[in-house]
């Protein structure tokens, strides 16, 4: 009797348990059929998702309108019409008893200022004189240089050498007489090198005067060449772009034009020696023919550089703002656009760069009047 009762109770267990099955399954059944799981598979399939794209607040985003056209043939920059980097003379030797304007132009033999009483000319050369030159000293360059001077001043008529013999003294007792007004016993016919003003090349033009009249042994002022050149401040990728031997073209203060080339493209990036700074990429022209901007001076200038006319620049392309690139490693570019309230970055390839603008050559996915994020 008590094996049957307990016989019956199993089978009540189990009947229980086989209840209760059926009422989880069913009720998964009805979740599923709410929910739809496999639908939320095939839109994460159909979106496509991938790591270039990213959800965010578009609203806060700066943005510029990818357009079409062909990207403007030529850059703008601004440049200056100045002289080159000034240097100062010499110390004088003696007490200065007059000095020059600024804005002269001084050439060979011509006064630079005076000290003691007595005019100090200039002379030019690579090397600075650093003895006195006369009759019984050994040969070298200095004496070679001095040769040169005293015959561009029409004092001495045989060719330069390193030999101070009779017709070197000859010359420098001539020089002494004429152009320093020296008599009597100052004429020696020895070279005194605290006489003249040095500077490598000649002539020359006096920026500033820093001396006063009656102080020694300090520098009278500064000096430039008389040549003018254009100076332009240049970005990272307009260095990169231009180079040496490309056409310009100046336009003046007066809006006369000046067709010509840059003479030079630096790619900056060289310490100034202040606090870690360096220089700026920086574009230069010069002008053989001095005639065509001596009257205007130190300016400021417009430089038009055309950009490559090649077939590729000249076609209809897809144009975004410079700001609007993204470098990466291995020399590869790309942008982000807003996709709705998403953010893709699409890989680009570019081509010119003008004026803050940029052509791509090639973005798949991209397409006119897409929004761009710009820096």
């Amino acid at each position: 009797m008590a094996r049957r009762q307990t016989r019956l109770g199993d089978t009540a267990r189990r009947i229980i348990m086989t209840i209760v099955a059926i009422a989880v399954i069913t009720a998964l059944a009805a979740a599923c059929m709410i929910a739809k799981p496999w639908t939320l598979i095939g839109d994460e399939a159909a979106t496509g998702r991938s790591a270039s794209t990213k959800q965010v607040d578009v609203t806060t985003l700066r943005t510029q309108p990818v357009v079409k056209g062909v990207l403007n043939a030529e850059t703008r920059l601004g440049g200056a019409l100045q002289y080159d980097d000034a240097s100062d003379f010499q110390p004088a030797t003696g007490i200065i008893t007059q000095l020059p304007t600024p804005g002269t132009e001084i050439n060979t033999g011509q006064q630079v200022y005076e000290m003691d009483g007595m005019p100090v000319p200039l002379f030019h050369g690579a090397r600075p004189f650093w003895r006195t030159l006369q009759t019984d000293v050994p040969d070298g360059p200095d004496v070679t240089q001095l040769e040169e001077n005293l015959q561009e001043l029409g004092y001495f008529h045989a060719a330069p050498d390193n030999h101070f013999d009779w017709r070197t003294r000859e010359a420098v007792r001539q020089w002494q007489a004429k152009s320093l007004g020296l008599k009597g016993d100052q004429i020696t016919g020895a070279f005194d090198p605290g006489a003249v003003a040095l500077v490598p090349t000649a002539p020359i033009r006096i920026k500033t005067v820093t001396a006063k009249l009656g102080e020694r042994d300090v520098s009278p002022g500064s000096y430039t060449g008389t040549a003018l050149h254009v100076e332009a401040t240049l970005t990272a990728t307009q260095a990169a772009t231009f180079k040496a031997g490309d056409k310009v073209q100046v336009i003046m203060p007066n809006n006369t034009t000046i067709d010509t080339t840059l003479a030079a493209v630096d790619q900056g990036g060289q310490s100034t020696g202040k606090d870690g700074q360096v220089t700026s990429p920086s574009a230069r022209v010069d002008f053989p023919d001095q005639t065509q901007v001596a009257s205007f001076g130190a300016t400021s200038i417009q430089l038009v550089i055309p950009n490559n006319t090649d077939e590729t620049a000249a076609a209809e392309s897809l144009i975004v703002p410079a700001t609007a690139i993204i470098a990466s490693a291995g020399n590869t570019y790309a942008v982000e656009v807003v996709r709705g309230d998403q953010l893709k970055r699409i890989p680009v390839e570019i081509g010119l760069v003008a004026n803050a603008q940029v052509q791509l050559t090639k973005a798949d996915g991209l397409k006119e009047g897409d929004k761009v994020v710009v820096s």
